[in-house]
């Protein structure tokens, strides 16, 4: 009975599987199963900047398409854009030999012009009594930034200036604005020295109008000027 039992058993093991026999059949027939499927192909990322790169090129080029990309080129232009044209030159040039500056080239009236002297510019100057400016004054004059309006002011104001008198005034910074309130303080008399070593050392009105206030309307000029130099 006993033996009967041992072989039923055995029969039993025998009839029900191995569970760890199942599990690796199982992963073996998954294994089969993915070696059997199509490799799809692997999505290329590059695809996606290559494809932003070509539209942004193209309407890049679009908005540029005007536009010169070599840069003697636009260099050229620029400047051929910025001279005076040769009507322009002729046209001075006849305005300048009407006032006795003969044998001018067109490369001296550009010059000329580049250094701020116009054939207006030179009239305007020897209306106001300089009749015998050379060009070599109207230059100076011009890159002084004394123009027609200071000089007549000046005339205006009494003083007789020369051309370096008035050179020197526009350099220092004197305006015609700043020597008629000096005027106005009552310094009728200042000299263009005066004005020229004031507006250096920074003597203002307001400084002018505080010293009156203290010391009396009739205060020196050269005690302000002497005041300005102790206190700077």
């Amino acid at each position: 009975m006993s033996r009967d039992r041992n072989n039923l058993k055995n029969n039993l093991r025998n009839s029900n599987p191995d569970p760890l026999d199942e599990y690796l059949n199982r992963a073996e027939e998954r294994s089969s199963i993915k070696e059997e499927e199509p490799e799809l192909p692997k999505p290329k990322r590059n695809y996606l900047a290559i494809a932003v790169f070509l539209i942004v090129g193209f309407f890049l080029v679009r908005g540029v398409s005007n536009f010169s990309f070599n840069p003697f080129s636009s260099f050229f232009q620029t400047v051929s854009i910025n001279q005076p044209s040769d009507d322009l030159l002729n046209r001075m040039n006849n305005r300048m030999v009407e006032m006795g500056y003969t044998g001018l080239s067109q490369d001296d009236l550009r010059d000329l012009r580049n250094k701020g002297v116009t054939a207006t510019y030179i009239s305007n100057i020897r209306a106001l009594g300089f009749t015998d400016l050379t060009l070599d004054e109207a230059v100076s004059l011009a890159q002084a930034d004394a123009s027609s309006a200071f000089i007549a002011m000046m005339l205006e104001l009494g003083y007789e200036p020369t051309v370096e008198d008035l050179v020197n005034l526009r350099g220092a910074g004197v305006t015609a604005f700043y020597t008629s309130n000096i005027h106005d303080l009552g310094y009728r008399d200042v000299s263009m020295e005066q004005l020229i070593r004031m507006q250096r050392i920074g003597v203002t009105t307001t400084l002018i109008e505080t010293l009156q206030a203290e010391n009396g309307a009739d205060i020196p000029l050269e005690e302000i000027i002497r005041y300005r130099i102790s206190n700077q």
